[in-house]
């Protein structure tokens, strides 16, 4: 059994080989009328080369091949089956974590089974838990004394839950394993936030969040989850800590939040908890390498790769400090200095993803500015402007920012 696992999560509508393959959707099995029986959903060339979909191409290079799970697995992102080949069906999960209630065990057989390839799926979201609980068990069952998450988008959050999972049901032999996070921008979606989202748990030794400073669209918002005791090392966050967990895996952590990383504070910076910023889309960050983020492999360019590339490397950093072990080196072949001169001297494409360089807007809400949040519940109005939460961006990086930039939190970021 390996000493150290690996889980590596995807994102939303994204496959166990998202980026490795071009797929498609089939219009007959969807039931819906077109001239053509399939439609192009992912080509696998709006993806760099070197990176691939970052959280697949790193389970290919710690593991032998995409379905080999002695050292690593992949976990399929919500409203999508796990191969490109499935129209119709997905592989089933694993509930066996020793501890789930049969509460939870019940919500997960409903995406265990079946077409999970949906548009409602991919919106709702509500699949992360079953998923989570499948990437927890799968963990448990691996018998490894230590435990590295790495993920993207709804998979990034999904590697907060599973960790709660662990933690909560996971009983005496998984409780307290120690386990890293590599997180690159963490999206929950629209709706409830769960405390299990917001709050990291105390097994967690590491997190580490990677986030995109030029995504607007709705919906989008990104969760920064808090860090635990063991991060902040005060005994009043020990004592909310030690409270009783939620009775249902909802509210787990409802009751045990700690302080709030977006606020400013004078406590000690947290230790083991590193937030970055990034230029580029919520997909740029995640391995895609087209001029507006989306899907058309035309408009793939060397320019805006240079952010995956960025990200893939320092993935692989990471999870190589904590222990994970790659059979191949790395595809890329820049420097970190390489990579982030490219980012700053070649930065129009990512202006032109938020609405350009001046984001300053005429109207009271700063539309050109992302939303993050930290708060559990329905989102609502509980949101930050990203800029007022990082802190002044160095001058000589290219981070727009509005003339109502503001502030700073309590943790300290690195700009990339």
């Amino acid at each position: 059994m390996p000493s150290v696992y690996t889980v590596c999560f995807c994102g939303t509508a994204c496959a166990r080989d998202e980026g490795e393959v071009t797929r498609y959707w089939d219009y007959k099995l969807l039931g819906l009328f077109a001239k053509n029986d399939q439609r192009l959903i992912s080509h696998k060339d709006i993806f760099d080369k070197g990176t691939g979909y970052i959280p697949v191409r790193l389970h290919t290079e710690i593991s032998t091949h995409l379905q080999d799970t002695k050292k690593s697995v992949t976990v399929r992102g919500v409203g999508e089956n796990d191969w490109y080949d499935q129209m119709d069906t997905c592989d089933p999960l694993d509930a066996t974590l020793p501890g789930a209630p049969e509460e939870l065990r019940k919500y997960a057989r409903a995406y265990s089974e079946g077409n999970q390839r949906t548009m409602g799926g991919q919106i709702a979201g509500w699949a992360d838990a079953a998923l989570a609980l499948h990437a927890a068990s799968r963990a448990a069952a691996s018998g490894a004394e230590q435990y590295n998450f790495v993920g993207h988008s709804r998979g990034a959050v999904e590697s907060i839950m599973a960790a709660w999972f662990l933690y909560a049901y996971g009983g005496e032999a998984c409780r307290n394993i120690p386990i890293n996070i590599f997180a690159i921008d963490p999206v929950p979606g629209t709706g409830e936030w769960y405390g299990i989202q917001t709050q990291l748990p105390p097994n967690v030794v590491n997190y580490v969040g990677v986030y995109a400073w030029d995504h607007l669209d709705v919906g989008f918002s990104a969760v920064i989850p808090r860090p635990n005791a063991r991060m902040t090392q005060q005994r009043e966050h020990e004592a909310i800590e030690g409270r009783g967990l939620g009775s249902t895996w909802q509210t787990l952590a409802n009751n045990r939040q700690l302080a709030d990383p977006l606020l400013a504070s004078d406590l000690p910076k947290p230790e083991g908890y590193r937030l970055y910023a990034t230029r580029g889309r919520h997909s740029t960050v995640a391995g895609i390498g087209t001029t507006d983020g989306l899907y058309d492999p035309k408009k793939f360019s060397d320019d805006v790769a240079a952010v995956p590339r960025l990200i893939y490397k320092m993935a692989r950093g990471y999870l190589t400090r904590w222990g994970t072990t790659f059979h191949t080196k790395s595809q890329v072949r820049d420097t970190v200095r390489q990579l982030r001169k490219r980012i700053h001297t070649a930065h129009s494409h990512f202006d032109a993803m938020a609405g350009g360089q001046t984001r300053t807007s005429r109207y009271v809400t700063r539309q050109s500015v992302r939303r993050v949040s930290s708060i559990h519940g329905v989102l609502g109005w509980n949101k930050y402007y990203f800029e007022d939460v990082v802190g002044t961006p160095p001058y000589r990086l290219a981070y727009p920012c509005t003339i109502e930039q503001t502030g700073g939190g309590w943790v300290d970021w690195t700009f990339l």
